[in-house]
C-alpha cells in the first residue's frame, strides 16, 4: 500500500516541509532504504544519515530541514514512527475457527469471532472473547476468562480462575496463575501454604516471552491497565502493578509488594516481598529494593536509595583511596611529632 507524505502527516499530526505529493511505500532505517521507503531521525547525527540515503522521505522533528529530500516534521519522531509502522506492515490475522486438533470443553463459551489454533486445550467454564486468537498449544485452564481481542501466542499457559481484560498481548512461554511460593515451617517439613486466589490482568497489557505471573494466596495478583513488562519477569503472589508501569526483563517482583502506577523497573532489579514503590518510580538496572519508596522520583544501587544520594556514594568511593593516603600521612605526621626524638 502506498501513501502521500501528505497523508502520512496528517496520521500523525505532522507537517510536510517539501513536495507533499511525494510517494511512499515502506518504512525502513537509513542505512537500509530504498527510492519510496520512509525514514526515520529523532537527532541532527541520525538525520545526516538518513538525508545521505536512498529514502525518499524522512520522519523527523521540528526544525529538521533536507535540500533533497521530503521531511514530515512531526512533534516526537519516535511516536510517530509507532504511528507509522502499522501503515506498512501488518502481524498475521487470523480468520475465526477451531482447529480441529484442538481440545474444547462443553461449557466453555468461545465468541463465533475467536481463533483457537492447534492442540489448544480450553477447559471447562472458561470464555473466550471476541476477535481473540488463541495460537498453537495454549492452554486455559476452568473457569479462565479471556476478553477480547486478546492474542496470546504460541505455548501459554493460563491457569484457573485468571481473569484478562480486553485488548491484551502475552508472548509465547508465559505462564500466568502458577501457585505463589508460598510455604510454613511445621515442625520438620516446609508445609504448603494453599493458593487459593487468582489473577486480574487490566485491559491494554503486553507481556513477553517466558514471565511468571503467580496467583494470590488470597484474592488476586493485579497487573494495571496498560502496563508493559518485558521477557523473563517473575511477578510474585499478591502483587499489585498499578496502570501503565514498565517492567523490564529479569525483574524479579516477591509477593505482596506494591508497585505505583507510572513506574519504571529497569533490567534486572529486584523488589523484596510486602514493599510499596510510590508512583511515577524510576529504578536503575540491578537496583536492590529492601525499603518502601516514597516515588515521584529515581532510585539506584542495593539497597536503592534516591539516585543523586547513591551517586554521591559512588563519587566518595572512588575517593576513599586518596582519603587513606592522606590518613596515613597524617597519622606518620602525628607519630613523628610524639615520637621522644622531638621531646
Amino acid at each position: 500500500m502506498s501513501f502521500t507524505a501528505s497523508e502520512i502527516a496528517e496520521k500523525v499530526d505532522g507537517e510536510v516541509v517539501g513536495n507533499q505529493a511525494t510517494t511512499i511505500s515502506g518504512f525502513a532505517k537509513a542505512d537500509s532504504a530504498n527510492s519510496g521507503d520512509l525514514t526515520f531521525a529523532e537527532n541532527e547525527a541520525f538525520f545526516t544519515l538518513a538525508d545521505k540515503s536512498q529514502a525518499s522521505a524522512i520522519l523527523a522533528p521540528a526544525g529538521f530541514h533536507s535540500n533533497n529530500k521530503t521531511v514530515i516534521q512531526v512533534k516526537d519522531a519516535r511516536v510517530a514512527f509507532a504511528r507509522v509502522l502499522p501503515l506498512f506492515f501488518n502481524e498475521k490475522s487470523f480468520k475465526p475457527a477451531i482447529h480441529p486438533t484442538a481440545i474444547v470443553a462443553d461449557s466453555a463459551k468461545i465468541s463465533d469471532t475467536a481463533y483457537i489454533g492447534a492442540n489448544c486445550i480450553i477447559d471447562e467454564g472458561s470464555t473466550i472473547g471476541s476477535s481473540s486468537v488463541i495460537q498453537a498449544n495454549c492452554t486455559i485452564g476452568e473457569n479462565a476468562n479471556i476478553g477480547e481481542n486478546v492474542r496470546l501466542f504460541p505455548s501459554v499457559n493460563i491457569y484457573h480462575g485468571c481473569n484478562l481484560g480486553n485488548n491484551i498481548r502475552v508472548h509465547s512461554g508465559t505462564t500466568i496463575g502458577s501457585d505463589g511460593f508460598g510455604y510454613v515451617f511445621d515442625k520438620d517439613h516446609h508445609r504448603k501454604v494453599l493458593q487459593i486466589g487468582g489473577v486480574s490482568i487490566e485491559d491494554d497489557v503486553e507481556i513477553g516471552a517466558n514471565c511468571t505471573i503467580d496467583r494470590g494466596a488470597l484474592g488476586d495478583t493485579v497487573i494495571g491497565r496498560g502496563t508493559k513488562i518485558d521477557n523473563l519477569v517473575q511477578v510474585g503472589h499478591n502483587v499489585v502493578i498499578g496502570e501503565h508501569c514498565i517492567i523490564v526483563a529479569q525483574n524479579a517482583i516477591g509477593g505482596s509488594s506494591d508497585i505505583g502506577a507510572f513506574s519504571v523497573l529497569a533490567g534486572q532489579v529486584g523488589v523484596a516481598g510486602h514493599l510499596k514503590i510510590g508512583p511515577k518510580s524510576i529504578i536503575a538496572a540491578k537496583s536492590g529494593v529492601i525499603t518502601d519508596l516514597d516515588g515521584d522520583n529515581q532510585y539506584m544501587g542495593f539497597p536503592a536509595i534516591p539516585a543523586q544520594e547513591a551517586k554521591r556514594q559512588i563519587v566518595a568511593t572512588k575517593n576513599l583511596p586518596k582519603l587513606s593516603k592522606r590518613v596515613t600521612k597524617i597519622e606518620k605526621i602525628i607519630k613523628d611529632h610524639n615520637s621522644p626524638t622531638n621531646n
